[in-house]
């Protein structure tokens, strides 16, 4: 697929060793974007307002100082608190402003994974889960790598306040407790290939695909408003140009699409249907003959130089083809239900408590009882 790059509020915490996003974004590849999804206290309507209205209101002194109780062990509000004000300061660099509604869901999300998360490390050292520290230091240079360069990963640290030591930490719990989770829960999951047959046969109107298209693409992203358009162009005529010339399509894809995601894939965006895509780079690759190669593809997104592997026929897709996705799907669906009950269990045997919306400490709602609407919501 192709990379999509996030626009408007991207909120990253560290939260009990687990990094999670809440990102509106927008896609750099051909696939078609979706459109905007009114947001809770977004009335659509107010074009200006000032960056303080932006800022969630959070009443910092009514917290209690212990916001949980997890085998008897309070829990203090200090990360808690750090984790709200790195939220608001969020929403403000978004200029985006917010309802109360969506304030209160971010704020019990937060707790709930706080609360899991100290959880989670404190059955990992009843049961005894370590990790290597080459791992964690492995993980760690992966994760610098994907911030692209140096300077961004510095703003990341700076903004949450890490140093080495603290980051390095905080990667060794989120790893400890996807080993606990891996050990307790997913490794116990077994899906057969007769329950994919059985779910294949039973639901044969979602396999019944379109017409669709094995292409690639190579993308010099380019926006009409800008100067340096000619220049856009220029760089995608000479791509072309090396591409007619002989060039390895894959390797120019590596080197020089402006599509990273499906560029270090050579350029492949698998199969799709004309539908999945942006309408001018829909209609050109389902007009080419397997084997050939487009000209310069002008869409939203920028030049695009295409090119198209084989076609499928309309029809309903072999379970060959589908069998190991089926698979992982039953897996993943059977794995968050058993993920829930683990959870419900440890809350259980630990005697968890949590504040309410009041900051009333109380029992923590189970997951089976969150997910039909009640209590804190499930991860």
């Amino acid at each position: 697929m192709a990379v999509r790059i996030a626009a408007g509020i991207t909120v990253l915490a560290l939260i009990g060793g687990s990094i999670f996003f809440i990102k509106m974004s927008q896609s750099s590849g051909p696939e078609k974007t979706a459109t905007h999804q009114q947001q809770p206290g977004d009335t659509g309507s107010k074009l200006s307002f000032d960056l303080e209205d932006t800022v969630p209101k959070i009443d910092f002194d009514s917290i209690p100082d212990v916001i949980a109780e997890i085998d008897g062990k309070p829990l203090p509000k200090d990360e808690y608190v750090k984790e709200l004000k790195f939220f608001q300061e969020m929403v403000k660099k978004s200029n985006q402003p917010i309802g109360q509604d969506y304030t209160d869901q971010i704020k019990s999300q937060i707790l709930t994974k706080l609360v899991d998360g100290r959880m989670f490390l404190a059955q990992a050292d009843k049961v005894g889960i370590k990790v290597d520290p080459a791992d964690v230091k492995s993980s760690l240079e992966k994760m610098k790598t994907g911030f692209g360069d140096e300077a961004k990963f510095k703003d990341f640290m700076d903004s949450r306040g890490f140093t080495d030591e603290s980051l390095f930490q905080e990667m060794e719990k989120g790893m400890r407790i996807r080993a606990l989770l891996d050990q307790e829960v997913a490794k116990k999951i077994e899906i057969a290939e007769a329950d994919a047959r059985q779910f294949y046969d039973s639901n044969s109107e979602k396999f019944e695909a379109k017409e669709r298209v094995h292409a690639a693409h190579i993308l010099v992203m380019s926006n009409d408003s800008t100067d340096n358009e000619e220049d856009k162009k220029a760089k995608a005529e000479g791509i072309l140009a090396k591409l007619k010339a002989g060039a390895d399509f894959a390797e120019t894809a590596k080197n020089e699409s402006d599509d990273k995601g499906s560029g270090a894939n050579g350029g492949d965006l698998g199969f799709f249907a004309q539908k999945d895509m942006v309408p001018e780079f829909g209609e050109k690759a389902f007009s080419m003959k397997p084997g050939e190669l487009s000209g310069l593809v002008k869409t939203q997104f920028g030049y695009h130089i295409i090119k198209v592997f084989g076609k499928k026929p309309a029809g309903k897709i072999p379970f060959a083809e589908v069998r190991d996705n089926i698979m992982q799907r039953l897996k993943m669906t059977k794995s968050n239900t058993a993920v829930m009950d683990y959870i419900d269990k440890l809350y259980i045997d630990m005697s968890v408590k949590v504040i309410d919306k009041d900051n009333k400490m109380g029992p923590i709602t189970l997951k089976k009882n969150a997910s039909a609407g009640a209590g804190h919501p499930p991860m």
